[in-house]
């Protein structure tokens, strides 16, 4: 009876520990969205335009005799296209506000890269820096939440960005690599070229609140840290032998059916 209670009040602190984590994840995913605001709006902004446009030239189309079908299927073909990006924007952000318990699901981390990156891209023009993927060719599949996966990389890429633009001029090309190790795990690392971590920090930095940014709250490498460990992985940061930092996670591939 004893062990019974003593399972019981273990597995109840477990499933609290779980919920108060998805919590924070949760927080620090909308503080992020709040931050990319005008990237964002300038994302939308782009295939709304668009489909203006070209939503205006098909009407002055129907006045030309004869008209000319095949130029307008092709503004149609434009504004479906447009629509889609839009479309896209919109459920990636719904995705990254969802709050939830972890949906485990069987996903390529290459495309979850890509998809991270466009969400970024507006404000990787803004920041003038450039962000290179240098990806597995083949699918990387990991086992894991796809949007928890998702904010890690977000979190990774949104600090290899601040620390590239503190950078004083030079090379602000950020790359994203993925690739299987061999050892049944799967490995991802962001390599900036910006000032690098001080030293005595590379551990530090995955600490709640420990942040070097002005008005940073020290939270997003902390989650980013919970979230890989809770998939069963390990995060890690080190300094670049000629200049910047490269993050660091591995995830383990899933286990394969006989």
């Amino acid at each position: 009876m004893v062990s019974h209670t003593e399972v019981t009040e273990r597995k109840r602190a477990e499933v609290q520990a779980e919920r108060s984590r998805q919590e924070l994840a949760h927080f620090t995913r909308v503080s992020t969205m709040g931050e990319l605001t005008a990237s964002l709006a300038h994302e939308l902004r782009q295939p709304l335009t668009g489909i203006m446009t070209n939503a205006q030239a098909a009407r002055r189309f129907l006045d030309v005799v004869p008209l000319d079908i095949v130029e307008l299927r092709n503004i149609l073909a434009d504004i479906i296209a447009d629509d889609r990006r839009a479309a896209d924007v919109i459920q990636r952000l719904r995705d990254m506000l969802r709050k939830g318990e972890r949906r485990l699901t069987l996903l390529d981390i290459n495309d979850l890269i890509r998809g991270v990156s466009r969400l970024l891209s507006s404000d990787a023009v803004i920041r003038n820096v450039v962000v290179a993927l240098e990806l597995a060719p083949e699918p990387v599949i990991v086992n894991g939440d796809r949007v928890q996966l998702e904010q890690v990389v977000l979190n990774l890429l949104i600090n290899a960005m601040d620390s590239a633009a503190e950078a004083p001029g030079g090379d602000r090309t950020i790359v994203v690599r993925t690739q299987t190790d061999g050892n049944m795990a799967v490995h991802v690392a962001v390599q900036d070229a910006g000032m690098g971590l001080r030293e005595g920090t590379q551990e530090r930095v995955f600490e709640p609140f420990f942040t070097t940014k002005p008005a940073g709250m020290g939270m997003g490498l902390s989650v980013s840290k919970s979230i890989i460990e809770a998939h069963g992985g390990a995060i890690w940061a080190a300094n670049n032998p000629a200049r910047g930092a490269t993050f660091h996670f591995s995830l383990p591939e899933p286990t394969k059916r006989s």
